[in-house]
């Protein structure tokens, strides 16, 4: 079953957003698993449990994200389009209106996942991207469509209410996407010079991590982290266990979009 849905997935990618979809991912692949292999920083197969249903989330999932994100955007500033007449973009210089807009991402994308843990409603479908138990390049794709667009929605709000272009959204929306790949990615390389910076492997998987200190930890960029006293990254210790104790499928992509739908005592054991 999982393999007829990922054949679906290729001929629905290749019909809707064409080959380059396809290739992007074998490009991916083709950086990321000999990296992997190279530098891991856990014992993981290539071809583990529940990859089947990631690389089908990696193909489906952005097409999904994309029309719901519009539909959402749309819906939640349209009572607010007035604002839209300061046109932040058009009237400041350039160098100040792309700072703008990346605190404005960085801060709006921070709180947008905060969100999606402390809601319970929102922590049903965000649970899919927790179940993940072997970190890698492709776990990353494993996310509810529903919850990427509202993290989305949520992150592309203040920039569409300021009077930014498409264009700078858009962007912005394939740094971070090609950020998240990075940050799952099982290396064991350290970046001194990152840590502190940027998404790191090694950040990542502690927000990630099953340690109880680390608990609802490291959910944007380690600036932003600190500046709302949610950072955790300890000296000369990496994130070991990952997962979480909601009972999401392990495997199988249909039964992950249905998870979140379903009565607590229907929720099948993963």
């Amino acid at each position: 079953m999982a393999l007829l849905t990922f054949l679906c997935a290729v001929a629905a990618a290749l019909v809707v957003r064409g080959p380059g979809a396809v290739v992007g991912v074998v490009v991916l692949a083709a950086v990321f698993v000999p990296l992997e292999r190279c530098v891991a920083l856990h014992r993981i197969r290539v071809l583990r449990r529940g990859l089947l249903a990631d690389l089908t989330h990696l193909l489906l999932n952005a097409t999904i994200v994309a029309v719901l994100t519009i539909v959402g955007v749309v819906v939640s500033t349209a009572p607010l389009w007035w604002v839209r007449a300061v046109d932040v973009e058009g009237r400041l210089p350039a160098p100040a209106s792309v700072a703008l807009a990346v605190v404005l991402v960085l801060v709006a994308q921070y709180w947008a996942h905060r969100f999606t843990h402390q809601v319970p409603a929102l922590w049903r479908f965000h649970a899919v991207h927790h179940s993940i138990e072997e970190m890698d390049w492709v776990a990353s794709a494993r996310l509810h469509p529903l919850d990427q667009a509202i993290t989305q929605t949520f992150t592309a709000m203040p920039l569409v209410l300021l009077g930014y272009r498409p264009g700078a959204v858009a962007g912005l929306t394939v740094a971070v996407a090609l950020l998240a790949i990075f940050q799952h990615a099982n290396v064991r390389l350290r970046f001194p010079g990152l840590r502190w910076v940027v998404n790191t492997p090694e950040w990542h998987h502690w927000h990630h991590a099953r340690d109880p200190e680390a608990r609802d930890r490291n959910f944007g960029l380690p600036v932003v982290d600190l500046a709302f006293g949610t950072a955790y990254l300890p000296r000369g210790r990496r994130a070991r266990s990952f997962g979480t104790d909601e009972p999401v499928p392990a495997a199988g992509y249909v039964a992950q979009l249905v998870y979140p739908f379903r009565p607590p005592h229907e929720r099948p054991l993963a």
